[in-house]
């Protein structure tokens, strides 16, 4: 063998050796920050991938963007990794729910996550490429068989009917009691839940209270839920086999949306949240249909603006972030809209555009000047939830601040109360403590963004914890704990219509089977996948529309995204799988986008 032939078979040995000590490396970082049982099958099993990723494998400038994205998800995990979460998520304290200092050893763990989650986009990317090719789409709108869609409708609701019979006449919760007492007159009818949702359940109750049955008349609203519900979901169905998916899966998706528990103890929950997030998940599917015909549909079928609009006046009417989630995708559509001026992909963006800020702009004056002049607008302390609880963790940890600063929180809360009543992942309690006074929030309402930033100056680190840990839920893909929290009825304080004011509500089974427990067969509590999981599937296809510059199917995912944001800066809780509920109605669509996506070549 020659010098040089030896010279080239220690290099290819060299490399060799550095792919498996860096695979070594990668592997241990990843089992470690993505808190993974750390049992010597899973050590195995993370060499084997990270070599088979790594062997072979270069940056390259395409990979750019999934470089940035991971890059993103590593921040996410390393503070995911770095909570300690050893107490109740609604009670516990700071000396129980807390977060650990981040050390240089994240730095390396930043950058190891960042190149071994990029390797791994760029496998599975490619590797879905090729099997979704021969997947043929059509990309015709709406649904053509309205027979189908009802049908699908009509087997989800029957599915569903176990649920209202066993537990009759639906999940009534704290909130409810709050919606029909407003609805009743008992209480003053306010914002805090939205003024037409209420309006909404008055016209079901006054069924019941015309046949002296008021138990009859939650039944009415319970009913009338699950039909809107099913017949959301049968749309999505349909409009997914109307773009060339398979009957089969039709099949499976309508089993799927009927047999799961999750959306079948949603649909008799007394919220507004079931009926705002399967209205959310249609408005997407109307502006994917737009995206898709690139904005032909607005010629082609005169009552496209009429859907769309409809559909965004029922969101933004029954959940109070709902004229949030419009106005971010207003500006989405404006930002599509200057992206395509140039090239001309779209059209009808101007006309969507108009439409749709004219919805919004009258809806801001309804919930805005008109409510303020009917004194029905809620407590300011509702929009304020997760600024506050940053503020508190400051004062609750001793942080830097002026004496304005103290004066200020001291006005809200007695400083020496905060360690005893922040909540790291909850603002619920701290808002409602007896010491807590509103009053003077109100009154001083000016002056609380001025101390917000003050305090953010002198503790940014502080802040970013505080909203982590009221937040993780959403975006922590290592909490794997999440994956199995089956309460989402349960946090809804099932127990209030028994132990206070049930206005004549009377819960009980239709269905009594000797010897046979119901109840036990169709059980409250279902542990769908954790939010964190679609919140970061969503972001996914973000960076394919980037990546594929599809600009116009921003439009479709700007709802989901939407909401996201919402629950970002705004949720009151740590974690309630009913806040995104409408990820988990999307679901089917998701992955249709993806697919779609994946087949389609860069404009």
């Amino acid at each position: 063998m020659s010098i040089k032939d030896k010279t080239v078979e220690r290099g290819v040995l060299i490399s060799k050796i550095a792919v498996i000590v860096f695979a070594m490396v990668c592997g241990r970082y990843f089992i470690e920050y993505m808190r993974l049982p750390k049992a010597g099958i899973v050590w195995a099993c993370a060499f084997i991938i990270m070599y088979y990723l790594f062997s072979g494998w270069r940056l390259e400038k395409q990979q750019i963007p999934y470089m940035i994205f991971s890059g993103i998800l590593s921040i996410a995990v390393i503070l995911g990794y770095h909570m300690e979460l050893h107490g109740s998520m609604y009670t516990g304290l700071m000396t129980e729910n807390y977060m650990t200092s981040l050390t240089v050893n994240d730095v390396i763990a930043f950058l190891l996550l960042t190149i071994t989650i990029t390797a791994l986009l760029e496998k599975i990317i490619t590797r879905f490429t090729r099997k979704v090719e021969s997947i043929e789409i059509k990309c015709t709108y709406g649904i053509s068989n309205k027979k189908a869609w009802l049908g699908a409708a009509l087997i989800i609701f029957i599915l569903w009917i176990p649920y209202l019979v066993i537990y009759y006449p639906g999940f009534i919760f704290g909130d409810s009691l709050g919606s029909i007492a407003q609805a009743l007159g008992v209480a003053k009818l306010y914002n805090h839940h939205p003024i037409f949702y209420t309006l909404f359940l008055k016209m079901c109750l006054s069924l019941g209270i015309f046949i002296k049955d008021i138990t009859f008349g939650c039944a009415v609203y319970t009913i009338v839920q699950m039909i809107y519900i099913a017949l959301c979901l049968g749309y999505q169905i349909c409009w997914i086999r109307n773009k060339g998916i398979g009957i089969k899966i039709c099949i499976i998706l309508t089993v799927f949306f009927g047999c799961i528990p999750f959306f079948a103890q949603n649909s008799i929950a007394m919220w507004k949240d079931p009926i705002f997030s399967s209205t959310l998940a249609v408005w997407s599917l109307v502006l994917a249909d737009f995206a898709l015909s690139k904005g032909k549909i607005i010629s082609d079928n005169r009552f496209f603006l009429v859907k769309s609009n409809l559909l965004l006046v029922v969101l933004c009417f029954s959940r109070n972030n709902g004229f949030y989630i419009g106005l971010f995708c207003e500006l989405v559509i404006i930002l599509i809209w200057i992206l395509n001026r140039r090239k001309k992909i779209i059209t009808g963006l101007k006309k969507l555009m108009v439409s749709t800020g004219c919805i919004l702009l009258i809806i801001s004056i309804v919930i805005g000047p008109v409510y303020t002049k009917l004194d029905l607008n809620g407590e300011p302390i509702e929009s304020l939830g997760i600024f506050l609880n940053q503020m508190a963790s400051v004062v609750a940890y001793d942080g830097d601040m002026t004496e304005e600063d103290r004066e200020y929180m001291n006005g809200l809360l007695p400083l020496e109360n905060y360690k005893d009543t922040y909540r790291p992942c909850v603002v619920d309690l701290l808002k409602w403590d007896q010491n807590f006074s509103q009053k003077y929030l109100n009154e001083h309402l000016n002056g609380f963004m001025k101390t917000y930033i003050s305090m953010f100056i002198r503790n940014p680190y502080t802040y970013i914890e505080a909203w982590a840990l009221n937040t993780y839920g959403y975006w922590a893909l290592n909490r794997w704990e999440l994956n199995t929290d089956a309460n989402n009825i349960y946090k809804g304080n099932l127990g209030d219509i028994e132990n206070g004011e049930n206005y004549g509500i009377v819960p009980h089974s239709l269905l009594e089977i000797q010897k046979v427990d119901l109840k036990s067969i169709f059980e409250i509590g279902d542990a769908p996948v954790a939010l964190a999981i679609l919140t970061w599937f969503v972001f996914l296809i973000v960076l394919l529309i980037i990546k594929k510059q599809k600009w116009g199917l921003g439009l479709a995912i700007a709802p989901t995204l939407g909401l996201a944001i919402t629950l970002f800066v705004a949720t009151p809780y740590a974690y309630w799988q009913r806040y995104g509920l409408a990820q988990y109605y999307l679901v089917p669509f998701y992955i249709f986008i993806v697919v779609y996506l994946l087949k389609e070549k860069k404009e």
